[in-house]
């Protein structure tokens, strides 16, 4: 049984907003993700070619209907690699953060925090 594509629920709100994408191209690619799922914004402007900002305003409003929620992740500026850690708040990010990959110690993480999305 194929599982139904939640994000189809948002094509009518993307094409009333008038965001500048392709929204059938859109919504197909985002039928890979499914519940529990992260969702890089990097990732849909790489693979989609549209404006970032415009993918983190389509997110956000994925986000007012209770298909995603926000969180935020660290980036490591040595190894450019994120650190594995998922944050709901600014206020959960601790003083110090250390990369698991190069064991960096990256000393203001809120300055390499990244806005990613988890499918609900």
């Amino acid at each position: 049984m194929m599982q139904s594509n939640i994000f189809q629920e948002v094509a009518p709100l993307l094409k009333e907003k008038k965001f500048n994408i392709d929204c059938d191209a859109f919504v197909e690619f985002m039928a890979q993700y499914h519940s529990k799922d992260w969702i890089y914004p990097s990732a849909l402007h790489r693979e989609l070619k549209i404006n970032i900002k415009e993918i983190y305003d389509i997110l956000e409003l994925c986000v007012e209907k209770g298909i995603v929620e926000q969180y935020l992740q660290i980036y490591c500026p040595t190894c450019q690699r994120f650190t594995g850690n998922y944050y709901k708040t600014v206020f959960e990010i601790p003083e110090f953060v250390n990369c698991v990959h190069c064991d960096t110690e990256i000393d203001v993480p809120l300055r390499n925090a990244v806005i990613i999305y988890r499918v609900l």
